[in-house]
């Protein structure tokens, strides 16, 4: 159903959302909230620069404040549940002067303000009025812009009442064994408490994993043939691959790559995932096994998620491929036709290594010279792509590269048709200092950076969000906010700011400037974490750490230090709650990113996605997948693939691709 079919969408903010990837009715009722609001709250007005859920009465009339141009605040008297008298104020929002008014019971999110005394600053409210009797949990929606919890509420219910939720499982088999799919995404929207949240939640995630344990299906048998490749000595390729390094192999990598000898040896296709903590090396390991394939006479296809990302494997390997005389392309959907004639051209010519993004396996790429597909960050990659990438590498060894660790208890799910390699040691061992920096010490940090980036110094700040539209309720720093901010601070011609809105082309430029030394400080969102290397980057800025997960935040802490130097990654903790205090000490006092996943989804996912201590917030609820979910998705799967035999259906069903790949994610 089209969107300008739901109430109170205009053209603009149908484009709002398509800029976001919803495009119709069904793809609104897929955006679920970010968290609920516990209507049971015992939160009070407290200075304690916590973010909580205040029940409380409006004590008169709203009144505007004008600061300056473009600059409001609005403001009430309120009364919470313990006689406190204190101030709400809502910034830039003058319409709350007339939507609100005296005796209305309000629930309030958000926190005392830094500067005024009194004051709670309103990141998001809801009116008693307009709650429907008998509801416990209330779902708090992202927005942006102008699409305002009202209207991203509305439009939800529209939708969800005008269209239908398929599930990729046939009716009949849902009918009789599952709870349909349809009523758990409405439940999902309007929860009437904890248990009847946590069973809609637990279908939704059955829904997600389905394809991906079907793709793993797929990838158990149907690479158990006879392959028709033959290798020339992989030893002497990789001496002669060795002597060109700076340095030498870890006993690690060289260990697996004994594991992909005897995978290319094999009669039967590889099939291996290699699994590296951030700068392990994988890389390197992929690239000599690429120059065996050369050497026999094939061609090889290395695939990056991001066109950043498959320009620096793409300038890694001609360093190393030139002096080895073999012939290296460079592919995206931005490459001219011309060029991309000819690229196919010089694969018909001679054995080739094409590096680029998932443009690399469209149809006019031949693919019968091809003996080696390398995916790397290939869970960064969608189910229906991942489908293509096996179908498309049904004749080739398939090499799969993570940096991203996964919990030992997800592997089997996630990795069950790969064997799995695990290089635990980097080439050198870095030095990263991690540091929690209060409120009180933010000063002392600028102070040192200032003296860093004079020294020659380069600095990651990396925000959550792009800008305050972004984000009402929970983002207090945003890209745009602190780039103004360290511009005011440190100069303009020092700063430079990058996220997902700008084109490829522009990201390209604003990174390569930062790498050419032309500023000291990036402004970004996490574009960075994956495979953005710059080596002299000593120093990275997290300003708001409890919005990440802890395994990204581990990815973000490994992009200073990549020269071995000493590098320093600081965690702004202001307005934390204690158990966000509690993951990020995890995260200052542990290294390894196996650990620290492994930690992350134990206490978040596996533990307390619905947690006991509530704080007025359910949050995280669509994070993490359940160990109970993974359990029951196998089961599911086990009896569909007894019942229909080839599941092939639900790699192809609608909601592969509405779901988001969120379980991958």
């Amino acid at each position: 159903m089209e969107l300008s079919a739901l109430k109170g969408l205009g053209q603009k903010r149908i484009e709002l959302l398509n800029e976001r990837g919803i495009f119709s009715a069904e793809d609104l009722a897929m955006v679920f909230p970010k968290t609920y609001f516990d209507l049971d709250t015992k939160d009070y007005f407290e200075e304690d620069g916590k973010y909580k859920l205040i029940k409380c009465e409006v004590l008169g009339e709203a009144k505007i404040c004008r600061i300056r141009k473009n600059f409001t605040y609005t403001y009430a008297l309120c009364r919470d549940n313990r006689n406190r008298v204190f101030r709400a104020i809502w910034y830039n929002q003058p319409y709350i002067k007339s939507a609100i008014k005296d005796a209305d019971v309000l629930f309030l999110y958000g926190k005392n303000s830094n500067t005024k005394h009194g004051y709670f600053v309103v990141s998001a409210y809801r009116n008693q009025a307009k709650i429907r009797e008998g509801t416990k949990l209330l779902p708090v929606y992202k927005t942006f812009k102008t699409l305002g919890q009202s209207v991203m509420l509305n439009a939800i219910s529209e939708a969800l009442e005008k269209c239908q939720i398929e599930s990729i499982i046939p009716k009949e088999f849902e009918k009789n064994n599952l709870f349909n799919l349809n009523d758990a995404v409405k439940t999902i929207h309007d929860p009437q408490n904890l248990e009847e949240l946590s069973q809609a939640k637990k279908r939704i995630d059955i829904e997600k994993v389905l394809p991906l344990i079907e793709l793993n299906f797929e990838l158990k048998t149907q690479r158990n043939g006879k392959k028709r490749q033959k290798y020339v000595n992989f030893s002497h390729i990789l001496d002669k691959f060795c002597s060109f390094l700076p340095y030498n192999l870890t006993e690690h990598q060289l260990k697996v790559l004994d594991e992909i000898k005897a995978d290319l040896m094999s009669p039967s296709a590889m099939n291996r995932m290699v699994q590296g903590d951030v700068g392990s090396g994988k890389t390197i390991v992929a690239l000599i096994s690429a120059a065996v394939c050369l050497a026999s006479g094939y061609n090889v296809i290395f695939i990056a998620p991001t066109e950043i990302l498959a320009a620096q494997h793409y300038a890694e390997a001609k360093k190393y491929f030139n002096m080895l005389g073999y012939n290296t392309r460079f592919l995206t959907s931005s490459t001219k036709p011309l060029s991309r004639r000819e690229i196919i051209s010089s694969m018909a010519q001679e054995p080739t290594l094409l590096i680029g993004t998932h443009s690399c396996l469209n149809d006019q790429i031949p693919l019968d010279n091809v003996a080696m597909l390398i995916i790397d960050e290939q869970h960064r990659f969608g189910v229906k792509q991942r489908a293509t990438i096996v179908n498309k590498a049904s004749s080739c060894e398939l090499l799969m590269l993570s940096a991203t660790p996964i919990p030992r208890s997800l592997a089997l799910t996630y990795y069950g048709g790969l064997d799995i390699s695990i290089l635990a040691q980097p080439p050198f061992k870095k030095q990263i200092q991690t540091n929690l920096v209060s409120a009180s010490k933010e000063e002392d940090m600028w102070n040192f950076v200032e003296s860093k980036i004079s020294s020659g110094s380069k600095v990651y700040v990396v925000c959550a969000n792009i800008d305050e539209d972004d984000d009402d309720s929970l983002q207090p720093y945003s890209v745009t906010a602190m780039y103004k901010f360290l511009c005011s601070r440190f100069g303009k011609d020092r700063v430079l700011m990058a996220h997902g809105r700008l084109s490829s082309q522009e990201e390209n430029k604003t990174l390569g400037e930062f790498k050419d030394g032309k500023a000291s400080i990036l402004v970004s969102t996490t574009i960075v974490e994956v495979g953005v290397d710059i080596a002299s980057a000593d120093i990275i800025i997290l300003p708001s750490p409890e919005r990440f997960g802890l395994a990204t935040l581990h990815q973000l802490r490994g992009r200073v230090g990549r020269a071995g130097q000493q590098a320093y990654c600081f965690c702004m903790t202001r307005g934390l709650t204690n158990s966000s205090k509690e993951r990020i000490k995890y995260f200052k006092e542990h290294d390894n990113g196996f650990d620290i996943a492994e930690y992350d989804y134990n206490s978040r996912g596996a533990g307390n996605i619905l947690g006991v201590e509530q704080h007025g917030r359910v949050d995280d609820i669509f994070d993490l997948i359940s160990i109970d979910s993974l359990k029951a998705a196998n089961i599911v799967f086990e009896k569909l693939h007894k019942e229909y035999n080839d599941c092939s259906f639900m790699l192809e069903g609608s909601n592969a691709s509405e779901l988001k790949d969120i379980a991958l994610n």
